[in-house]
This record gives C-alpha cells, structure tokens and sequence, in this order.
C-alpha cells in the first residue's frame, strides 16, 4: 500500500516538472526569461495534481485511446474548474483561451485538451515508472521529514501569495477610484462651462501620475506575477491593469533599445 507521503512527492515532482515545462515553452515564445506558475517557487501544482490524478485513475489503463480520451476528460476538467475556482476567489484570470478555436468560455480549448491527452499517455507509459522507482528509493525517514519540509514550503508560499493577489486587487480597485474621480470631475468641469473643453493635458497628466504610484506600490510579487502570466486580467479592473501592464511593456522595450 503506498504511503501519503510517496503520493505527495509524486504531487512536488511533477509540479516542478510542470513549472520547467510552462517556463521553457513561455519563454521561448516571449524572448525572455518568464518564471511560470501561481506561487513564487520553481512548482506548478496544478501539474502536480493533474498528474496524481491520471495516475491514481488511470494507472491501470491499457488501451492508449482510452487512456488519451479518459486523460482529456481529466486534466481539462481540473483546468476548467481550477480557473473557474481563482476567478471566484481572487477576480481575476491568469490565462484565457477565448482567441484560440475550439474553445469553452477561454478555459480550456481544443490545442490543450490535444496536449493533455498526449502527455497523460507519455506519463503512464513512459514518465511515471522512473519516477516511482527513483521515490521508491529514497529512505523513510528521508521521506517523511522531506515531505513535512517541502509542505510546509508549499503552504508557506500559498499563504503569501494568496495574501499578494488578494492586496493586489485592493490597489487596482483604489486606482480605479482614483482615475474615476479625476474623469467624473474633469466631466463635470465640462458640463457646467460648455465653452471650452477641459483641459487634456491636466487630466492626463494626473492620470499618468496615478498609474506610476501605482506602479511604485507594486512589490516584487505582483510584478512577477504579470510577467509570468501575460494574458492575466482583472474581472472588476481590467481597463486600468491593462494601462499598467501596456506602460511596462513600452518601458522594457526602452531599455532593451538603450
């Protein structure tokens, strides 16, 4: 009977496997270095869990098509539910399929169940075996003091993230407020006068000076955060991180030209 233990080394292994994955392939398709995945650590749990989930279901599955088709089922369905569950919980979405074909409300698309499918028969017949005698190796008490140490870590950098992403959106709602308030008067300005039109220059100027305190505000986290995730949005704030986001882009490419 296996172990909690072993079960959830097989949980870290694939998720670094997983985080090496997006890393690699996102940053070749972005010309830099992009450190994916939710938490700070080198480790996508999604990965992790999809992974222990194909294997604790369809360990035992012979046929290859129905491996493919049983693992598509699986690993879109924790796809779909896990971005469903952040959009709840935090407002907002860290990747969106909406311009890809065959796709369902841009959470999962037809490309990725392909890819999901493919690599849960790679894992069965190929990935997991090695990796479950190499676990199988490493000594009890080595498991259970590693496990407890790499869980530990684990919730450690979930509190902390869950905590940034949750003080990430009060920033942009109080950005939001900000700019709201500078636009409803500069309107309202316009509405008593119906002679001139407000001033541009001083509505823009004072916009431009909100987004770069935000800017300043954000701490290491949250800028790693839309850097690892290009298509992130917010759900109630999308307009003015999009602002912020585009105001990066043209500063990294400034620096790149000097």
């Amino acid at each position: 009977m296996l172990l909690v233990e072993t079960y959830f080394i097989w949980f870290v292994c694939y998720s670094v496997l997983g985080w090496a994955y997006e890393t690699i392939l996102c940053s070749a398709l972005e010309k830099r270095f992009i450190s994916r995945g939710f938490l700070n650590g080198p480790y996508c749990p999604i990965y992790g869990f999809g992974a222990v989930l194909v294997i604790a279901v369809l360990g035992d599955v012979e046929n290859t098509a129905a491996l493919f088709l049983s693992g598509v089922v699986l690993t879109c369905g924790l796809e779909y539910v896990t971005s469903w569950g952040m959009e709840k919980l935090f407002h907002a979405r860290w990747w969106d399929y909406s311009d890809k074909k065959w796709n369902i409300n841009g959470r999962i698309c037809l490309l990725g169940a392909v890819a999901f499918g493919s690599f849960s028969v790679l894992l069965i017949k190929g990935i997991h075996p090695s990796v479950a005698r190499l676990v199988g190796r490493i000594p009890r008490s080595f498991m259970d003091y590693g496990s407890l140490f790499l869980f530990l870590l684990l919730l450690g950098d979930s509190f902390y993230t869950i905590l940034s992403v949750s003080a990430f959106d009060q920033k942009l709602k109080e950005l939001s407020a900000e700019i709201s308030e500078f636009t409803d008067g500069a309107l309202h300005r316009y509405a008593e006068t119906l002679k001139e039109r407000v001033g541009d220059n001083e509505l823009h100027e004072k916009v431009g000076h909100a987004y770069e305190r935000f800017r300043s505000r954000m701490n290491a986290q949250e800028q790693r955060m839309l850097k690892a995730f290009p298509a992130f949005k917010s759900m109630r704030y999308n307009k003015h991180l999009q602002e912020i986001k585009a105001a990066a882009k043209k500063l990294r490419e400034r620096s790149r030209n000097h």
